[in-house]
């Protein structure tokens, strides 16, 4: 117990000495980032959760096929994947307040074409542009790990819970009440929401990348070979790592993005369940990520919760299918939003830790990349499950549900295995090890 006692003083004293470094050589005080982080990141959150869970209604309002759309949305992911690492690279170069900002304009640019579409083609554009300046996350991501250390990151990660939290909360309950009315109102909300985003950014967004500590980490970090090439940044742990970001965003984006037509079909209920479905989520990422995710941190570790995040994915997955009821389906989704409640915080962390500072904003980029992939990806596979509705292989036949769980237990157990592997690695070798390995020292 005393160990205990003195371990976590020891920790308390780190991280004094940390934010006193920070404010002393930077102007940087931590206690005043956090709050103004979570704020304008709910505003971003709450726009895009106005319209995200109605988007397939208003696809299929313009005619459109279940398959098409699992392209718009992943027409999005496609661009963000292709500009996530420039955006992150540039909030490197550049520092991390300018490239929110421009991304932010992106994104009022698009939620207005989208609120004012008129064809189908009108709305994959939007869709496009978006993701084409979905530089938020990446950034924020930074943000956050500009002022923490590896010890407490995935802590600090969990305050984009809490973001995730008020804007899943409120926003399918403001954009559900705004869509009852028109379809297109949330879409006019969300561009609002975006406006007042930038101006949240402008006014109060602090800077935690000023050019003196770019200066600064560039000398202490970046090394540079006999060619003066730059080292690279796509070590063995970094792409095992960004393997996990993958299935860990597959887990949840499987289900996420076809709900809205899964609970009209199987369990004919509409938006009004998507709205408490969401409240729940939201309910559920708070609870964890304010209440559960520092001790069990402390205690368990990062290994073993990302273990219990898996657990939780594939029973989620495994029961599916059978889950015939609506009651049975909020069983199922409060074990998926759990795990990926878990997950989420840990896979950020333990990226992060990857890297050096002077990279913290490249690597937000590549994993926003990565989470692009896996959200083309999971929209394609679902969808595509809706649209052929049954599966028959000889004498066997497999229903969209029966297709989707089969999905997610697959990628569970590729998860787990990548999880094995990334602990394995991370085992420290034993001199006896090394002797057997090489006869000497």
């Amino acid at each position: 117990m005393g160990k205990r006692t003195d371990n976590d003083a020891r920790q308390v004293e780190l991280e004094t000495q940390f934010k006193a470094g920070l404010a002393s050589q930077y102007g940087i005080v931590v206690k005043r980032i956090l709050p103004i982080v979570v704020l304008s990141l709910v505003v971003d959150i709450l726009g895009f959760f106005m319209i995200m869970p109605l988007l397939p209604q208003y696809v299929l309002s313009f005619g459109a096929s279940d398959f098409m759309i699992g392209v718009i949305v992943a027409a999005n992911a496609l661009t963000a994947m292709i500009f996530g690492p420039v955006w992150g690279r540039l909030s490197d170069k550049y520092g991390r307040k300018p490239i929110l900002v421009i991304s932010q304009i992106g994104t009022l640019v698009s939620f207005g074409i989208l609120a004012m579409a008129d064809s189908t083609m009108m709305l994959l554009f939007s869709r496009l542009l978006d993701g084409m300046f979905g530089g938020q996350i990446p950034t924020i991501n930074a943000v956050l790990s500009d002022v923490s250390r590896p010890e407490t990151r995935s802590e600090k990660m969990a305050y984009m819970g809490i973001a995730m939290t008020i804007g899943t909360v409120f926003g399918p309950m403001i954009g559900g009440y705004l869509g009852s009315i028109n379809i297109a109102y949330p879409a006019y909300a969300a561009t609002f929401m975006a406006g007042l985003a930038i101006v949240t950014s402008v006014m109060i967004f602090p800077e935690t990348m000023p050019e003196q500590r770019r200066v600064d980490l560039q000398k202490q970090f970046h090394k540079i070979d006999g060619n003066g090439n730059s080292e690279s940044i796509f070590t063995r742990t970094v792409k095992l790592r960004l393997a996990q970001m993958f299935g860990t965003t597959m887990m949840f984006g499987l289900m996420m993005s076809g709900m809205s037509l899964i609970l009209d079909r199987r369990y004919n209920s509409g938006p009004m369940a998507i709205g408490n479905i969401a409240a729940m989520m939201g309910v559920i990422s708070f609870i964890i990520g304010m209440g559960l995710m520092r001790p069990l941190n402390r205690r368990l570790g990062e290994n073993k919760i990302f273990a219990g995040a898996i657990l939780l994915f594939g029973v989620a997955y495994f029961v599916y299918p059978f889950m015939n009821t609506i009651t049975g389906f909020y069983g199922f989704m409060i074990l998926l939003v759990s795990g990926s409640s878990l997950a989420r915080p840990v896979v950020r962390s333990r990226l992060a830790q990857s890297v050096t500072p002077s990279q913290q904003g490249a690597i937000s980029g590549y994993s926003t990349t990565v989470r692009s992939m896996a959200q083309i990806v999971a929209p394609l596979i679902t969808t595509g499950w809706l649209q052929i509705r049954v599966l028959k292989m000889g004498g066997l036949s497999l229903d969209y549900n029966q297709l989707i769980g089969i999905s997610g237990v697959v990628f569970v157990a590729l998860l787990a295995a990548l999880a094995f592997i990334d602990r394995e690695l991370d085992k420290p070798v034993k001199v006896d090890d090394l002797i057997r390995e090489n006869g000497t020292i």
